[in-house]
């Protein structure tokens, strides 16, 4: 049996490998390996005191730590596992090392040489993205401040120490006289095992499968010292299990607890470890036991002990399985007791005052759920919304290709297409992007809720890709699954673009969500021949059927060619995009030429339903669009106002997000730039400047002045330039008696006059509660009042997503209040005649049809008698 204690030298692994008589060594080979290893402990003890410093509230990290693995080796290995000098030599110095990365102090260069790694680079810029897309304030990126440091440094330290762990068996630190100093002193040792012992210390943090591609041979023997080779695979196996077991309480001294106040899970991991007894061997499982059982305030601290241990279970099968499959030795354990089973593991880690039971939140039908959520019930029955999805995610990969390569902004390409099989019909989008390994099209991909591109693993995958300034539109993880919309039979097809042809797979669903889908190697054929994604979607509903792709829902029964749907789905984006056609690729749109293209082309682009031909656009509207810029000539949009004639107008511009069309807009047309909502990315808030869209709108007055003929036109234009913030200029914004008037004009009328009424609520209709003529009459003979102006009555509003109502969310505008023309001549006319001025509601005679006087409520203003002219 294994001696308890501290003192690793009573372990059964040191006294079998050290101290007992051995067949295949001798007693100074014994020595000079145990001499060896204990002058690299001391060296490596200084070290990892360190990581407490730099980590403070991890549980320990200390030598103690280190020493304890020994113990919890033994108890696996005794009387299963051989293990000879020189291997045991490799196995501690691989402890010594596995988690001494941990600090600054393994960085010779210290803080200054973590800033320059990448993961240093990706955890800041991630943070950074975070914290914005949070609503949190920006920092420099290049000089955080001491807040974020704080987070940063245990989190990057913790990334790398594993790799770096590799490095140090062989790495020099630079001592005050200037000489070299080393973990490993002798410089045989140094040379011959130091890259051992460093793949060992690292692999703790692999997967068991690499394990055995990495280690595929043994190490042979040093010469003139040992005749024994060192068994890799057995002894990063044993680090990994020892590694795993040592979770008891001396790895969280309750005193220690006390004096470093550990928050967050940080505090649980030490609830949880300072109960728990050092595991026992019971057959073939590992027993964890309590001293003291958990109470129902500590019950977050058993379900993380529970989640814990179903873990080392995990890794106990999977040794299991990597060792007898290699048909050597095996260890004893290869199991915990109680894992997988609440009750069964509250036999042994026990609680008091409760029962714990696996009653947490789930999910039993997990098709349904992607099926509700990431289909028609999140995005609705437009079967577009899945080809937009389905390019964003082209696009995400190709922008991250772009950054991962250093290749030119503009690089890259996607294509649209539709091909046709007897009677069936495939919708594919390929792209030349950044490509898939199998690890995640089998995970993230699969993984509905999680955006792969704001995860660690990206940061694993692609080192370096958030620090490029990856910024990916997919945000919610779950626009993937939006293809199920179109059809159940989807197949995805890809290969990383950094990799060989043989790494390319396809993942093909054959019955949507509920079926299990097949991994298989790619047929070289589909795979995008240069790296990239191909994915393609049998649809269930032909493109030019009711329902269908092409299918414009009108009494004309008229579809659209599949390069008018894709301008329109993805406007402006910034990657080229084609459609296949028998002749090739025909390009669509290329990044950035919605800036340059005609008006006339992207209004057409941006309305592919509408029926106008550049012939019968006004040649007004042409002279009006304008970009929307803001300081540094950021460009936030492009677009001209024009007025709806109708609330719910099918007409209007769009607000876009990250090129890829969001929302519908009124009173303008073109594109406005805008920022997701909501997880449909049907609800999006433009991202211009309140001065820069002021600055247009007061420009658009000034244009609309000079080319739009139409009075009425330039008065609903007016409503909209003031809910925009801009200035009406010469812009005609009231009509008194016969006459459209501007502001100067209004303002010499008002010079001349001492009382108006105006009616607020636009033109007069028939009512056929007052008017004593025929509706026909009213309608052809009525003609207003000279000395009665109207103001119409138009909603400027632009954008509307629930209670967001845009522009007047930026420009602080009351929600609900009058016409912003109507306040408008309310301060025309307070400052014409002053604050003393009477106002009042009346009926008055506001026009004729033909002998018959039309009576209206209207509001009256008129003129203190004594009120200066303040026009001199």
């Amino acid at each position: 049996m294994t001696v308890s204690g501290l003192d690793f030298r009573q372990t059964w692994l040191w006294r079998q490998a050290f101290l007992n008589p051995r067949s295949d060594s001798t007693t100074d080979e014994q020595e000079f390996f145990r001499t060896q290893y204990l002058s690299i402990r001391e060296r490596a003890a200084h070290l990892v005191s360190r990581i407490a410093v730099d980590l403070p509230g991890m549980t320990v990290h200390d030598v103690s730590h280190l020493d304890a693995l020994w113990d919890t080796a033994s108890s696996v290995a005794e009387g299963a596992v051989n293990v000879n000098p020189a291997e045991a030599f490799v196995l501690g110095a691989s402890i010594l090392l596995h988690d001494a990365a941990m600090s600054l102090a393994a960085y010779p260069g210290g803080l200054a040489e973590v800033r320059a790694t990448v993961a240093w680079k990706d955890a800041v810029a991630r943070l950074a993205l975070a914290s914005e897309e949070g609503g949190g304030e920006k920092f420099d990126v290049e000089n955080p401040p001491n807040d974020i440091l704080q987070r940063i440094v245990p989190d990057v330290l913790r990334r790398l120490h594993a790799e770096r762990a590799e490095e140090l068996a062989e790495q020099a630190w630079i001592a005050a006289d200037g000489s070299q100093v080393y973990l490993v002193e002798d410089s045989e040792l140094r040379r011959f095992y130091g890259p051992t012992i460093g793949q060992i210390a690292h692999s703790h943090w692999w997967s068991v499968q690499k394990l055995e591609q990495e280690f595929s041979e043994d190490l042979g023997a040093l010469a003139h010292r040992t005749l024994n080779r060192v068994d890799r695979v057995k002894l990063a196996c044993l680090l990994r299990v020892a590694d795993a077991l040592h979770l008891d309480s001396r790895r969280a001294p309750r005193f220690l607890r006390a004096i470093t106040n550990p928050s967050g899970i940080s505090a649980l991991h030490w609830a949880f470890q300072e109960r728990l007894a050092r595991p026992h061997i019971e057959l073939d499982a590992v027993v964890f036991t309590t001293g003291q059982p958990f109470g129902r305030e500590d019950a977050e601290a058993w379900w993380l002990a529970y989640d814990t241990l179903n873990s080392v279970d995990r890794e106990l099968r999977d040794v299991d399985l990597l060792l007898q499959g290699r048909g050597r030795e095996v260890l004893k354990a290869r199991r915990v007791k109680g894992a997988g089973s609440p009750e069964m593991l509250a036999r042994t880690v026990q609680t008091r005052g409760w029962r714990p039971v696996d009653a947490r939140l789930q999910v039993s039908d997990v098709p349904r759920i992607v099926e509700n959520l990431g289909g028609s019930k999140l995005y609705g029955n437009d079967p577009t919304v899945a080809l937009r999805e389905l390019i964003q995610n082209a696009a995400d990969a190709v922008q991250a290709r772009r950054k991962f390569q250093k290749r030119p902004a503009d690089w890259g390409l996607i294509t649209v297409g539709l091909l046709s099989d007897a009677d069936k019909v495939w919708l594919v989008v390929e792209d030349t992007g950044i490509g898939m390994s199998e690890q995640v099209m089998t995970g993230p991909l699969l993984d509905f809720g999680t955006s792969f591109w704001r995860s660690p693993q990206a940061m694993e995958e692609f080192p370096g890709l958030m620090a490029a300034g990856m910024q990916a539109i997919g945000r919610f993880g779950i626009g993937f699954f939006s293809v199920f919309m179109l059809g159940p039979v989807v197949r995805v097809y890809s290969r990383r673009c950094d990799k060989g042809q043989e790494t390319g797979r396809l993942l093909e669903f054959r019955g949507g969500t509920s079926a299990r889908p097949i991994l298989s190697p790619a047929p070289k054929e589909p795979v995008p021949i240069d790296g990239g994604t191909r994915v393609e979607v049998l649809l269930k509903i032909h493109p030019y059927q009711p329902g269908g792709l092409l299918h414009i829902n009108s009494y004309t029964k008229r579809t659209m060619s599949l390069a008018t749907l894709v301008g329109a789905v993805a406007p402006n984006l910034d990657v080229a995009i084609a459609t296949l056609v028998k002749e090739g690729a025909e390009p669509v749109a290329r990044p950035g030429d919605w800036l340059e293209i005609s008006d006339f082309d992207l209004v057409r682009r941006l309305n592919p339903t509408a029926d106008h031909s550049e012939a019968d656009t006004p040649k007004a509207d042409r002279a009006l669009m304008q970009p929307i810029e803001g300081d540094n000539d950021q460009v936030y949009g492009r677009a001209f106002i024009s007025p709806s004639r109708y609330s719910y107008s099918p007409d209007g511009g769009w607000v876009t997000i990250s090129g890829l069309r969001a929302g519908r807009l009124h009173n303008v047309e073109g594109i406005l730039l805008g920022e997701a909502m909501t997880a449909a990315r049907d609800a999006a808030q433009p991202i211009a400047t309140k001065e820069a869209l002021a600055y247009w709108a007061s420009k658009q007055a000034e244009l609309i002045t000079a080319f739009v003929k139409d009075e009425e036109r330039q008065a609903r234009s007016a409503e909209v330039v003031l809910e925009c913030g801009g200035e009406l200029g010469g812009l005609k914004f009231l009509k008194w008696g016969t006459d459209w008037l501007s502001t100067s004009e209004f303002e010499e009328r008002l010079r001349s006059s001492s009382e108006i009424a105006i009616s607020f609520n636009g033109e007069f209709d028939y009512d056929e509660d007052q008017d004593e003529v025929h509706p026909k009459e009213f309608r052809e003979g009525f003609k207003g009042s000279d000395d009665v102006a109207v103001v119409l009555k138009h909603d400027g509003g632009i954008l509307r997503a629930g209670n967001n109502n845009w522009p007047k969310s930026i420009t602080a505008q009351p929600k609900w209040s009058d016409s912003n023309i109507a306040e408008y001549t309310r301060n025309l006319i307070r400052h014409a005649w002053g604050d003393d001025l009477q106002e009042d509601d009346e009926d008055r005679v506001v026009g004729k049809v033909h002998f018959t006087d039309i009576i209206r409520g209207v509001t009256v203003f008129r003129a203190s008698p004594q009120t200066d002219d303040p026009f001199p």
